[in-house]
């Protein structure tokens, strides 16, 4: 474990913030999470009781430290990335489930403390309800034609939507983090695939609302000949005009 030390000048190396949060959350697993303390973590972590006070404050914001760091990647992702509006959540939440799924080491423990620690859960779900609202404000400024108040409310369902369909897949990979990863991605692009198909629409993702169908019913006798019957068909559908 990289430990702070005395470097050029008298200055110290810094610590990555992964050696220390991997560190606490032994100790939380090993020990208990109300019974470890910031001088614990310290120690364990090689970092001065101060300095880790003054990166991480509580033993919570150690414990999600990395959830900030992904969630400002997946910000700075939203910026730039190429496509429709819904390709670019779709990427970063795959963003977030990547986080995950490189860090078992992390993650999967992280994972069972939330379970059983409701403080913790609750910060947990104040971050997912901080992925949801910026895939919401993403949709809602770049999302198709319609009124503000209707754009809103697409963009909110459709980050509902993307946010049940990821955790379906995180949770599922979470209690099993034995699978296969290409398994946990196949199950993670069908889930954006059955996102898509609900939400796609609503969104109007092309900047357009969708073409509207037209049926056309035609009668014709029952000893009449496929040519004539394709015939009529034909002319039926000229006489409806364009697609509007």
């Amino acid at each position: 474990m990289v430990r702070e030390r005395p470097g050029t000048g008298g200055a110290t190396a810094r610590v990555p913030t992964r050696d220390v949060v991997l560190a606490a959350v032994r100790l939380f697993t090993d020990h208990g999470f109300e019974a470890t303390t910031m001088d614990d973590v310290a120690a364990a972590g090689g970092v001065s009781r101060r300095s880790l006070f003054r990166r991480f404050g509580t033993k919570e914001d150690i414990l999600f430290a990395e959830h900030d760091e992904l969630f400002a990647e997946v910000s700075r992702h939203l910026e730039t990335a190429p496509g429709t509006p819904l390709d670019a959540v779709f990427s970063a939440a795959r963003l977030v489930l990547d986080g995950y799924l490189r860090d078992p080491e992390v993650t999967v423990p992280r994972y069972r403390l939330v379970r059983v620690h409701p403080r913790l859960r609750d910060r947990e779900v104040a971050m997912t309800a901080r992925y949801q609202s910026a895939f919401s404000r993403y949709l809602a400024a770049r999302g198709g034609g319609g009124a503000p108040e209707e754009r809103s409310l697409a963009a909110g369902a459709a980050a509902a939507a993307l946010i049940a369909a990821h955790n379906h897949v995180l949770r599922g990979w979470l209690r099993d983090p034995g699978q296969e990863p290409a398994r946990v991605w196949e199950r993670y692009d069908a889930a954006m695939a059955f996102v898509r198909r609900a939400v796609g629409p609503m969104l109007h993702a092309d900047g357009e609302a969708p073409a509207r169908e037209r049926v056309v019913v035609a009668v014709y006798p029952a000893d009449l000949g496929r040519d004539e019957l394709v015939r009529r068909l034909a002319a039926a559908v000229d006489e409806a005009g364009p697609r509007g």
